[in-house]
């Protein structure tokens, strides 16, 4: 048993390495970060989705933002379209599972707007309906990913591909991303006097 955990802790080392060395991932995060602060500074907000357990990695980043990732400081807009079990179950019934992200998003997405989908295939049905509303609103999107993308890579504005063959490599890759993405979130608003950190008003 300690020999498989040893191998799984080396696979998990030898791809984040692999995501270190990225100078490509590291430039479209680069590009994510400046379109979102605009987003904000334009008086727009984020919008995230993804499937399983990239639904909860929306969730996750939309509670960071909203919440805080370490020192106190102002909230952040955001909203996870995977979290409204009534939305998510009558677009599932009434227009089909590939549409319950697209029809939030006609629904609440602005031009000002930046919207997040999240697949380590690149290829879930629902995102790249997704990722086709927001360019018939004329927002921007991000994508992040795997491999190379899939067929969401062509739709969305920026896309962040992470390292991994399988699907949990990937996904270790994209927690750290998307802390990272958070962190330089924070640290673009508050440089820019949108945020204010040690603001202890709710």
């Amino acid at each position: 048993m300690k020999s498989f955990i040893d191998q799984a802790f080396q696979k998990s080392y030898d791809n984040i390495h692999l995501l270190t060395q990225s100078e490509e991932l590291k430039q479209s995060l680069v590009r994510a970060t400046e379109s979102i602060i605009v987003s904000y500074q334009n008086g727009g907000q984020l919008l995230a989705a993804g499937n399983g357990g990239s639904a909860s990695d929306a969730q996750h980043l939309i509670a960071e933002l909203v919440v805080k990732l370490g020192p106190d400081r102002s909230p952040i807009r955001g909203i996870a379209l995977s979290t409204d079990t009534s939305i998510l179950t009558a677009v599932g019934n009434d227009y089909g599972y590939d549409y319950i992200f697209s029809r939030q998003i006609f629904a609440h997405m602005r031009a000002q707007d930046v919207f997040l989908g999240i697949t380590t295939s690149g290829n879930s049905p629902n995102i790249i309906q997704a990722l086709k509303a927001v360019k018939n609103i004329g927002g921007k999107s991000i994508l992040l990913s795997g491999k190379d993308g899939g067929k969401c890579k062509d739709l969305a504005d920026i896309c962040i591909l992470a390292p991994g063959d399988v699907t949990n490599r990937i996904q270790e890759c994209h927690i750290i991303i998307y802390h990272t993405l958070c962190f330089l979130i924070e640290k673009g608003l508050a440089e820019k006097g949108i945020i204010k950190f040690s603001d202890k008003k709710i």
